[in-house]
């Protein structure tokens, strides 16, 4: 087909349509009446929806093409008048599909001068009309008509024919205006939009209001909001609607300060090669990320954007990995701070490595995106595993040195028993006395360092809690301390669950504080009593174990050493060895708890001592 029109237009002697030809696809020709004698097969294929043959008039094509009564009484009389005609054309196709045609009418004339032949050549600029500016002259003809329709308001019917106008309007130039449609007088690359915002009024009956970028009269853009608002009968029924539109000079120059913006901080964003920056939609499908990024997984830009974010997780951890982000995002979804996850990336060599990640989101329209910034932590695990080998060696070490240590200490006590049973005169037995005393003190201190050495191993023996009778141990522990009985012990135990620890570290617990608030207590006197108070609520996640005693305190200058190793008060109570606190402290350390005291000197102190519930799906959850 597209052949024999080529030998058709090629017996013509019109230069520009035989170059129109060759560049243009769609074409059809028209005899002199009108009537479509032939069309290439493309035109067929976009017409095939509304026609089964080639026998068509012109007529009956333009009114197909041409939305408005005005533009379409403007090509009939451009060719009935034997001129040529060039504008833009809109034919809605297969599935409401709007085609935008770049259309060229030439008449064909005899020697005489009569139209005896009408080409018309199209081609389909759809996908970038947007881009061009247009040129049909009923838009762009007449400035002071365009500029009376951006000041005035226009009254048009749901399928936005204009009947009437305001009053500034209608006294100059309402005969050019009424009859036509709205679509006459925009940017046909906004049809389509300005149509579904018409319908929307007529249908739900609200004011709407957009903005678009319209065309000026030197061809270049100009910003343009408009507002669509519903005209109601008597019966609450949409009758006809009032279109204002008001230009802003400034509204491009917004526009370009915004796009200079977000240019300049999407360049920061990818050149930002620190940290790792990965952004995500509310699918989990990676939309962004930095220089960061791609170096750390060995992806490019072309190869992750649009993988979903289990991609750059581990495999093996890839349950916990998706469960821990979906806790992030919950919490984020519910306006609470992001907490830092530890995660184990993978790498596009399916290297695995660890990360910590933080998380922020934000909103644009409906739509959510979430920004995860981690850092890669490798060499710091390295240096964690590293510093847990060698405390374990320090703490064998300790052990094995207190052990050791304990060998001499027994010989010298065994002695020192022999040494008693022998008739010795009194200063003798007062020295003998002071060196028992003595070694002692240093089988508690060794004893504690054993102790101390072994904290992190007692993890592994883990039975059920019974706060009552490890109270009652601990005070069977230090009755033997001076002012024990003087003292007026408060015991309150809370508890309503089943408590799992290890029974020798909480043991360790209690006596210390016990020892601490016995050691420490103000002598009894006829006007004042001291007192212990023992607090115990033991929950399904954790105990919280409060020693408050009304003893001599603690400057507020030690307060922040008092559970440092060896420390130890210089008063005449002080008789510890300076590990008992040290030993509390480690305990919450290694279990992730919390210890904490408030002190005032002679007001008494209070110990708090916050400890996890390790039963069984406790661990789990970890």
């Amino acid at each position: 087909m597209l052949t024999k029109v080529n030998k058709e237009v090629s017996n013509l002697h019109d230069k520009d349509v035989l170059a129109s030809v060759r560049t243009n696809y769609i074409t059809v020709i028209l005899d002199g009446d009108g009537i479509i004698i032939d069309s290439n097969a493309l035109f067929l294929k976009l017409f095939r929806a509304s026609y089964s043959g080639n026998v068509l008039q012109s007529s009956q094509l333009l009114k197909s093409l041409v939305n408005s009564r005005a533009l379409y009484w403007e090509i009939c009389k451009t060719m009935q008048a034997g001129l040529k005609w060039k504008g833009v054309l809109v034919h809605k196709g297969l599935r409401n599909r709007n085609y935008r045609l770049e259309t060229s009418i030439t008449p064909v004339k005899d020697v005489l001068g009569n139209v005896v032949k009408y080409v018309a050549i199209s081609n389909n600029i759809s996908d970038y009309y947007c881009k061009e500016i247009n040129n049909n002259s009923v838009y762009n003809s007449d400035k002071q008509l365009l500029e009376s329709i951006a000041k005035d308001a226009l009254f048009i019917t749901k399928h936005g024919k204009i009947f009437n106008t305001s009053q500034s309007i209608l006294n100059n130039t309402s005969d050019r205006i009424i009859g036509s449609y709205v679509y006459d007088f925009i940017n046909p690359a906004n049809h389509e939009y300005l149509s579904k915002q018409i319908h929307k009024v007529f249908a739900e009956g609200k004011v709407s209001t957009y903005q678009s970028i319209g065309l000026t009269f030197k061809g270049g853009q100009t910003f343009i909001v408009t507002k669509i608002r519903p005209v109601f009968n008597l019966q609450n029924e949409v009758i006809y609607a009032t279109l204002k539109s008001k230009k802003h000079k400034d509204g491009l120059k917004v526009n370009k300060a915004l796009k200079a913006i977000e240019t300049k901080y999407t360049n920061i964003f990818h050149s930002i090669n620190v940290g790792i920056i990965v952004v995500a939609n509310s699918q989990g499908n990676i939309i962004e990320w930095n220089k960061g990024a791609e170096k750390a997984f060995g992806y490019t830009d072309t190869e992750i954007i649009g993988e979903h974010l289990t991609v750059i997780i581990s495999k093996k951890h890839v349950d916990t990995g998706v469960e821990e982000l979906r806790k992030a995002k919950d919490r984020l979804d519910n306006d609470l701070s992001g907490a830092s996850i530890e995660m184990i990336g993978l790498k596009k060599s399916g290297e695995e490595f660890p990360v910590d990640l933080t998380m922020s989101h934000w909103e644009n329209g409906k739509e959510r995106f979430y920004c995860a910034i981690m850092l890669d932590v490798s060499k710091r695990k390295k240096l964690e595993d590293k510093l847990r080998k060698t405390t374990k060696d320090l703490e064998l070490f300790l052990y094995r040195s207190a052990h050791d240590l304990k060998a001499p200490l027994t010989s010298a006590e065994g002695l020192l028993l022999l040494l008693k049973d022998e008739k010795i005169n009194e200063k003798a037995s007062v020295l003998v006395n002071m060196i028992d005393e003595t070694l002692g003190i240093g089988r508690s201190l060794l004893d504690d360092l054993a102790f101390a050495s072994i904290i992190s191993e007692k993890s592994r023996e883990i039975t059920p809690i019974v706060f009552e009778d490890k109270i009652t141990d601990a005070m069977s522990a230090v009755q033997e301390m001076e002012n024990f009985e003087g003292i007026n012990f408060q015991i309150d135990v809370q508890q309503t669950t089943n408590f799992h620890f290890n029974q020798e570290l909480m043991d360790c617990v209690f006596q210390n504080l016990l020892r601490n608030a016995v050691g420490f207590a103000k002598p009894k006197t006829s006007n004042a009593t001291s007192y212990v108070s023992v607090t115990v609520v033991a929950a399904d996640k954790e105990v919280k174990i409060i020693v408050s005693d009304n003893g001599i305190g603690i400057d507020s200058a030690h307060l922040d050493k008092v559970f440092d190793l060896y420390f130890r008060v210089c008063n005449q109570n002080s008789n510890g060895t300076g590990l008992g606190l040290y030993m509390l402290k480690r305990i919450a350390e290694v279990f992730q708890g919390k210890v904490s005291v408030t002190s005032e000197l002679n007001q008494g102190a209070s110990f708090e001592v916050i400890l996890p519930n390790l039963k069984e799906e406790n661990q789990n959850d970890d």
